[in-house]
C-alpha cells in the first residue's frame, strides 16, 4: 500500500513554541505509516538538523517575508519534487504561501491544511486568512482561544476549525542539573521568579517590571530572571537602569539553551502575555514541576488552572500580578503542591503521543473523504 506523502510546511526552524511542536511532531510520525517531508521558508535553523538527524528529508528555502511571490513559486517547486498528498502548514506566512502553492500541483492537488497557533491581533493577517480559508480544508488551532479568536475576530468557518495543543516530553526536565544560582548573580536563598521568552512587546514586560517593583518594595529576597532575546530589550534595560530599586534585583539572561536547568532552579514561571496561542514555555514550567503566574489569555487558560497549577490574572493590570507574585512569594506549600498538580497534569493530558495521535486521526480522515486512503496502523 502507498504511503501518504505529509508535506510539514513552517515559515521558519528557529527554537520556538511552533517550529519545536512540528519538529517534535515530524520525527515522532511512524515511517511505516506516512512519507514526511518538512519544508521551512527560511533559512537554516538550529532544528533543521535536529529533523534531518531522523532521516527525515527537510528543505530550508532561505526566502525573505518580504518576498512573497519567490515564496510561493520556490515552495511549489519543492512540494512538485516531494509529491504531498497532504499539506500540513504551521504559521502566518507559510499558511499563506502553502495554499497559494498547492493550487499549481497535481492532479490531483494535495489536501491542504493550515495551523494557527496565535490569537493574530493583525486585521491584515486576519483578512488574508479569511480571504484564502477556501483553500484549505482543515485549519488546526492550538488552543480553545485561538479557535474561537479565528472565528470572532477572523471570520473563519467555524465547522473547518479543530483545535489540537501543544505537547511536551517531560524526560529532558526529569534529568536536568538545576542551573547554580551563583552563575546567573542571584542568591542561593532568594526567591526567584523566572521569564522565558521573547522580549517583544506582546509579552508585557513593562507591566512585568511594574509589578516588579510593587513586590520587590517589601521583599527584600525577591529577584527576577529574564531569559530570552528581542526588540524591547534595549527600552527593557534602560528602564530598569532608571530605576534604582530593580538594578540589583532583574537579571538580565540572554538567549539561553539550558531553559530545563534555569526551570528546575526558579520557585515560579511568570508570564504576563498581551495575547498567546499555547505558550510552550508554560507546558515546560509544568514538566518541571514549577507553578505558574500567568495572564489569563489565549492557550494560558487552557493550561493554568488557578488554585490548582498556578495563578491566572488579567492581562495589563499589574497591580494583580504584582499580588500573584506576591501570593506565589509567601507561600512555599502551594508552590510545591501546585507544581506536581502541574506536572501531573502534563502527563494526562499534554503527552507528545496524544498530539501525534490527533494529527494521525484527523489527517486520516481528510484523506479518506477526498482520496479513498486507508493509512496503515
Amino acid at each position: 500500500m502507498t504511503k501518504p506523502g505529509i508535506a510539514l510546511v513552517i515559515t521558519d526552524l528557529d527554537v520556538g513554541g511552533a517550529e519545536k511542536a512540528l519538529t517534535s511532531l515530524a520525527t515522532r510520525l511512524s515511517p511505516s505509516r506516512w512519507r514526511v517531508g518538512v519544508f521551512c521558508l527560511g533559512g537554516e535553523g538550529p532544528l533543521a538538523e535536529v529533523i534531518r538527524s531522523a532521516k527525515l528529508p527537510c528543505e530550508c528555502l532561505a526566502i525573505g517575508r518580504r518576498n512573497p511571490m519567490g515564496a510561493i513559486t520556490r515552495l511549489a517547486a519543492s512540494l512538485r519534487r516531494f509529491g504531498p498528498d497532504l499539506i500540513q502548514s504551521f504559521l502566518f506566512h507559510a499558511n499563506i504561501a502553502a495554499r497559494l502553492a498547492a493550487l499549481s500541483l497535481g492532479p490531483p492537488r494535495p489536501a491542504v491544511l493550515g495551523g494557527i497557533r496565535v490569537a493574530e491581533p493583525r486585521r491584515w493577517h486576519l483578512a488574508l486568512d479569511r480571504w484564502t480559508s477556501r483553500l484549505v480544508e482543515v485549519e488546526v488551532c492550538v488552543s480553545r482561544g485561538v479557535l474561537e479568536h479565528s472565528r470572532d475576530a477572523g471570520g473563519l468557518d467555524p465547522s473547518r476549525l479543530v483545535v489540537i495543543p501543544n505537547g511536551i516530553d517531560p524526560s529532558p526536565f526529569d534529568a536536568a542539573t538545576p542551573v547554580a544560582r551563583s552563575s546567573i548573580g542571584i542568591p542561593d536563598d532568594a526567591h526567584l521568579a523566572l521569564y522565558v521568552g521573547r522580549l517583544d512587546p506582546q509579552k508585557g514586560l513593562f507591566d512585568l517590571l511594574a509589578a516588579a517593583e510593587t513586590v520587590i518594595a517589601h521583599r527584600p529576597d525577591w529577584h527576577l530572571a529574564l531569559a530570552g532575546d528581542g526588540p524591547d530589550r534595549e527600552r527593557l534595560v534602560d528602564h530598569v537602569s532608571a530605576r534604582p530599586a530593580l538594578c540589583d534585583r532583574i537579571h538580565w539572561l540572554g538567549r539561553r539553551d539550558d531553559i530545563p536547568g534555569l526551570l528546575r532552579s526558579a520557585d515560579v514561571l511568570v508570564l504576563p502575555s498581551h495575547w498567546e496561542g499555547m505558550p510552550n514555555v508554560v507546558l515546560e514550567a509544568m514538566a518541571a514541576k514549577v507553578p505558574v503566574v500567568a495572564t489569563a489569555v489565549e492557550g494560558t487558560v487552557d493550561l493554568v488552572i488557578p488554585g490548582e497549577t498556578g495563578w491566572l490574572v488579567p492581562p495589563r493590570v499589574p497591580t494583580a500580578l504584582a499580588q500573584a507574585l506576591d501570593e506565589a512569594a509567601a507561600d512555599p506549600a502551594h508552590r510545591r503542591q501546585f507544581g506536581e498538580a502541574g506536572r501531573l497534569r502534563v502527563e494526562r493530558e499534554f503527552s507528545q503521543g496524544a498530539v501525534v495521535a490527533a494529527y494521525e486521526r484527523l489527517w486520516t480522515e481528510v484523506l479518506r473523504r477526498r482520496f479513498s486512503f486507508v493509512t496503515g496502523h
